[in-house]
């Protein structure tokens, strides 16, 4: 619980802190030109944003605010995003390139991870609500158990009583 509650900590701190030490490590370990670093330039900015819609959707599920906690596999995906983010910042020769393929494809999962794990707790959500205001509408239904059958089409019988005093 303290490693998923570390993580759900640092969901947004991260959206500043990995394109920052992008640029940091671009300054120290990169020995590239300066185009290299205009087109850095222009991801840290898309990693911010990417790194705050991922975040937004993962504390958008009730169960990660109340328990202060992503899921785990938010954890493990969140773990191999970030590793991949700070290697990619020490700009190893020939593996820039598989490692940000793998920094995308991290975020593809998590992002399709963290929408159908929303999609599903909300889904369960709203059918209890839904099965809430059905019984509110329908108490006559309350008592009677499910199994219980239920016969529309029968034929009624009316008795008229009449006293002559």
């Amino acid at each position: 619980m303290i490693i998923r509650k570390a993580f759900y900590w640092w969901l947004f701190p991260s959206a500043v802190i990995l394109p920052v030490w992008l640029l940091i490590g671009w300054a120290a370990f990169h020995q590239g030109s300066g185009w290299s670093f205009l087109g850095l330039l222009v991801l840290c900015p898309i990693l911010f944003v990417a790194l705050l819609a991922v975040g937004g959707i993962m504390m958008a599920r009730k169960s990660v605010r109340d328990a202060r906690a992503v899921s785990w596999y938010d954890t493990g995906l969140l773990a191999g995003w970030s590793a991949s983010i700070i290697a990619f910042g020490f700009f190893p020769p020939g593996a820039t390139g598989w490692l940000a393929v793998l920094g995308v494809l991290f975020f593809l999962g998590l992002f399709w991870v963290g929408l159908w794990e929303l999609v599903t707790e909300t889904r369960a959500r709203v059918q209890v609500s839904y099965a809430a205001y059905q019984r509110a509408a329908h108490p006559e239904q309350v008592d009677r158990p499910e199994s219980a059958p239920v016969n529309d089409d029968a034929d009624v019988i009316i008795i008229e009583e009449r006293r002559e005093d």
